[in-house]
């Protein structure tokens, strides 16, 4: 039996693909077949039959399965059948995605329906347990931390690009009026924050003493044979200097080699920032050279000297 909270998952006697979901008091709430189990694509198919409608135990349970399946790394691809009628919340708040619709595929309470098909790879899952350490602070200080940023840090970041919008100029994108409002700010924390949760960026505040710093970001992250992201932070103008930066980026470089399993990281600045570049060297970033016309940084486009790290672990 294999346990986790508020779901049990049990193997049926006698079967060796079938499975009861149960709750702490024993009681089935749910049950799963385990209908293709491809070692040579390394892809395992289940249908699930769940039988109330309470999202956050479906949710459990189907965290549950996931961690079950994907425990020794012997699948690549999980894909789960279930009718349409199933809470889909639940299956995309565990990172799975709808991948198809078989049309009157089921009896469902007596009647045909429709069939979802959802589906997670190993590389979604892994990046999804992000979600389980969204503060990264160093060994036994409590006054500086990472933490990441949701739509609900959309005041305190206004204020700080308010408050550092002539220091950041020369070092950003060329901004709009628009973009210092708090409409504009909830949405772009709102699509950063899908990135996250998607597993293709994260973005972090910096934080010392409770108050916002800085920012902190792995952007363009993939997966597969390349297992890289892109890095870059922001300090506010009146902590520069005071070695802010440098330590907010190793706790990032930290978290990605760590926590996210990348290979490796790119960090660029442009060719006057000298106090960037030390940054990254201090870092243990490596110089990989000149990148002409790289961004288009305060409305022109600027080369940039680029460098690199490896997870040597």
């Amino acid at each position: 039996m294999i346990g986790k909270v508020n779901a049990l998952i049990e193997a049926v006697r006698g079967s060796g693909n079938e499975y009861i979901i149960k709750n702490k008091q024993g009681i089935n709430r749910g049950r799963f077949i385990i209908f293709d189990m491809d070692k040579e694509n390394k892809r395992c198919s289940l249908r699930l039959n769940y039988y109330d409608e309470e999202e956050s135990f479906l949710e459990d349970s189907l965290k549950l399965i996931l961690a079950s399946v994907f425990k020794d790394k012997n699948f690549n691809k999980v894909n789960i059948y279930t009718h349409e009628e199933q809470c889909t919340k639940a299956f995309t708040a565990c990172g799975l995605t709808l991948q198809g619709v078989l049309e009157d595929n089921v009896i469902y309470k007596g009647s045909l329906e429709n069939e979802y098909i959802f589906g997670l790879s190993i590389d979604k899952y892994y990046s999804m347990q992000l979600k389980g350490r969204e503060i990264v602070k160093e060994d036994n200080k409590e006054e500086f931390y990472l933490k990441v940023l949701t739509p609900e840090h959309a005041d305190e970041l206004l204020e700080y690009y308010i408050r550092n919008k002539e220091y950041l100029a020369p070092f950003e994108p060329k901004r709009v009026n628009s973009f210092f409002t708090l409409e504009t700010q909830r949405e772009n924390l709102a699509e950063a924050y899908r990135g996250y949760l998607n597993g293709s960026s994260v973005e972090f505040g910096v934080f010392l003493r409770d108050r916002l710093i800085g920012k902190a970001k792995v952007a363009n992250i993939i997966y597969g044979a390349f297992r890289s992201g892109i890095v870059g932070y922001s300090i506010d103008k009146d902590h520069e200097g005071k070695g802010y930066g440098k330590r907010a980026l190793r706790l990032l470089c930290d978290y990605a080699f760590s926590e996210m399993e990348l290979h490796r990281l790119e960090g660029s600045a442009l060719l006057e920032n000298v106090k960037s570049q030390r940054v990254l060297k201090g870092c243990g970033f490596k110089e990989l050279g000149r990148n002409e016309q790289y961004l288009n940084i305060a409305g022109a486009w600027q080369d940039h000297i680029t460098f690199y790290k490896i997870n040597e672990e």
